[in-house]
């Protein structure tokens, strides 16, 4: 009888180590194995987007339109250089404009009358200028720029004399009361104008003479596509948000990096290693036969207590993401 159950034992052990073992079953989800970055090319202001997350868009294929930055003359005057052409990536100036004021008058309201009213000038308004020498030269000016008690006026018509004094006034009978200040005339610096990124449109030409709130040129415009084929992850601009150069704007899975996720604990992590095949079933696709698949990798204990198991799918179908999948081990 020992030696019948003897047998036994040694039968049911020669039985256990033949049988195949079972096939362990996870539940995962479709994400992204890797991403590539979507940046600008050059500093401009976003238009609405024309693609959504979890698209899947071609390669070259818009995700923003890009608005162009467009300068206008700031005054009258006559375009004396222009130092880039349409197409041209520029840094720095673009043109220069000789304004048609001949004088700018470098003021402040010291000498102004002894009132709150004269001591305040404000930006845009109309003043009369006349010298304090004899009162022969004369012009009239609008204040462009303030600074505490100091202010700017732009003349808009008559004759100064270059490094002369004058006096500035509210009303063109030079009243003693409507006195706003004194100031020194300069010789109207040429206006310089720059940009940054692609010149994409120029409407002047050198000895153009252009009127102020006139369009001299324009940067940048055009699109931000996508440097590859894959499934939108991320936008990162709203419609009307200014982005500078080489900033992040939307975030790519590219075509055959959409793996599967399988949230672990230690012990069934620990049935699994990297390169151990699997088969995938897909949610909606059950009537179809498994898919194969391998572990691509296995992460580090992470603070829910749980490990990421990494599956890369052998499949030509497009996935999406955060579609449910079943992963069965194969032996």
């Amino acid at each position: 009888m020992d030696m019948l159950k003897r047998w036994l034992t040694l039968l049911l052990a020669l039985l256990s180590l033949a049988a195949p073992a079972l096939a362990e079953v996870y539940a995962g989800t479709t994400a992204a194995l890797s991403t590539v970055t979507v940046r600008a090319e050059d500093a401009g202001t976003v238009g609405a987007a024309q693609a959504v997350v979890g698209q899947r868009v071609e390669a070259g294929q818009a995700l923003y339109p890009m608005k162009s930055q467009k300068t206008f003359a700031s005054q009258d005057g006559d375009v004396s250089l222009v130092s880039a052409e349409v197409g041209d990536d520029v840094s720095g100036e673009v043109l220069e404009l000789s304004p048609t004021e001949r004088y700018t008058i470098h003021c402040t309201v010291d000498k102004a009358y002894k009132s709150p009213a004269t001591k305040l000038v404000h930006s845009g308004e109309t003043v009369y200028v006349k010298c304090t020498n004899d009162g022969t030269h004369r012009a009239v000016g609008i204040v462009t720029a303030i600074d505490g008690a100091e202010y700017r006026v732009l003349t808009l018509g008559g004759e100064l004399y270059v490094g002369e004094t004058v006096y500035l006034y509210r009303d063109d009978a030079f009243t003693a009361a409507q006195r706003v200040g004194i100031g020194t005339v300069v010789v109207s610096d040429t206006e310089v104008y720059e940009a940054e990124g692609e010149l994409t449109d120029l409407r002047v030409s050198e000895g153009d003479h252009v009127e102020r709130g006139q369009l001299l040129y324009a940067t940048g415009g055009g699109e931000i596509t996508a440097p590859v084929g894959g499934i939108v992850a991320s936008l990162s601009c709203q419609p009307g948000d200014a982005v500078e150069a080489d900033q992040v704007v939307a975030e790519i899975v590219p075509d055959g990096a959409v793996g599967i996720e399988v949230q672990l604990d230690e012990a069934d992590a620990a049935r699994l290693a990297v390169g151990d095949r699997v088969a995938l079933t897909f949610a909606g696709y059950e009537d179809e036969d498994p898919a194969p698949g391998a572990v691509a990798a296995i992460s580090g204990l992470a603070d829910s207590g749980q490990y990421t198991v990494y599956i890369r799918p052998e499949t030509d179908t497009p996935l999406p993401l955060g579609l449910s999948v079943e992963v069965r081990t194969v032996e």
